[in-house]
C-alpha cells in the first residue's frame, strides 16, 4: 500500500511498528487507546486512520527517539487528535 500526495508517493511503514509508535505517542500524552476506544471517544476507523497517518510519516526514526524520551514530536500527524483525547 502506498500513500499518494500531490508531492510524492511513498510506501507506508511497517504496520506493527507504527501501531506501537501510535500507542506510545498516546501513552506519552496520558491517553490509553484501549480506554479511548472502549469509551467511544475514539472510533475504530479513527484509530486505523491514526496508524495509517503514522505509517505515512517520514520521521519514524526521530519519532522513536522522541518517544523514548517521553515526548511526542511536534511534526506528529496525530498530535492534535491526541491532545483532544487527553482532554
Amino acid at each position: 500500500m502506498t500513500l499518494a500526495t500531490s508531492a510524492y508517493t511513498a510506501p507506508l511503514g511497517n504496520p506493527a511498528l507504527h501501531f506501537e509508535l501510535t500507542r506510545l505517542a498516546a501513552a506519552n500524552m496520558g491517553v490509553c487507546m484501549s480506554t479511548a476506544m472502549a469509551s467511544g471517544a475514539l472510533g475504530v476507523k479513527d484509530h486505523a486512520d491514526m496508524i495509517t497517518r503514522c505509517r505515512s510519516c517520514p520521521f519514524a526514526q526521530a519519532c522513536m527517539e522522541a518517544l523514548a524520551e517521553g515526548q511526542v514530536p511536534a511534526e506528529c500527524g496525530n498530535r492534535s487528535l491526541l491532545f483532544q483525547l487527553a482532554g
